[in-house]
């Protein structure tokens, strides 16, 4: 499958897969319990859904690339199920913060967003990886530690959000990370 075509949320990209130097990282912090959004063939977790906008109740702490054509209204299933006690992280395009998706769902209901100093390169497609960064979004649990990056939190004083620089290096290595996360 070709990488970006310059087409927005089509569904030639709801097959792309996370890289796996990327799940396995994250995973050592947050220990995912529930796949949202995968199939027998992909699934990052032993709990999973291949019909997750049909759940009604989810354990663990949650993972969740979403279909592109669908996306909205899988992170307003996503924030509605995934509560704060729980927790769940979710990866979606960082290249429109302006789009309803991002004003009317992720800022309202994230409790941070942190976003990568290197592009993510997804499994499953073809050629040199994603022309769009990409963004981790976060309920209910910390903001990633190993990853170097910015965590954008909500404030409660109206419209800010407030930024903080997270310089650490990865814990992957030059080989793996070259797969998965560019540099930009």
């Amino acid at each position: 499958m070709k990488a970006n075509n310059g087409k927005g949320n089509t569904p030639l990209r709801d097959l792309w897969e996370t890289p796996q130097d990327l799940w396995d990282e994250l995973d050592k912090q947050y220990g995912f319990g529930f796949d949202c959004c995968a199939s027998a063939e992909n699934t990052k977790c032993i709990e999973w859904s291949d019909d997750f906008l049909h759940r009604t109740f989810i354990a663990g702490t949650a993972w969740m690339n979403p279909p592109f054509s669908i996306a909205w209204k899988m992170f307003e299933q996503f924030f509605d199920l995934v509560n704060r006690n729980n927790g769940g992280i979710a990866i979606y395009r960082a290249d429109n913060f302006e789009t309803g998706i991002w004003q009317k769902v992720i800022f309202p209901n994230a409790d941070w967003i942190f976003i990568p100093n290197k592009r993510i390169s997804y499994d499953g497609l073809d050629g040199d990886g994603a022309r769009f960064p990409s963004a981790l979004i976060g309920i209910g649990v910390e903001p990633p530690k190993t990853l170097g990056g910015i965590t954008l939190k909500p404030s409660n004083e109206g419209n800010i959000i407030r930024a903080k620089s997270q310089s650490n290096p990865t814990d992957l290595t030059p080989e793996t990370s070259s797969q998965s996360l560019r540099g930009v």
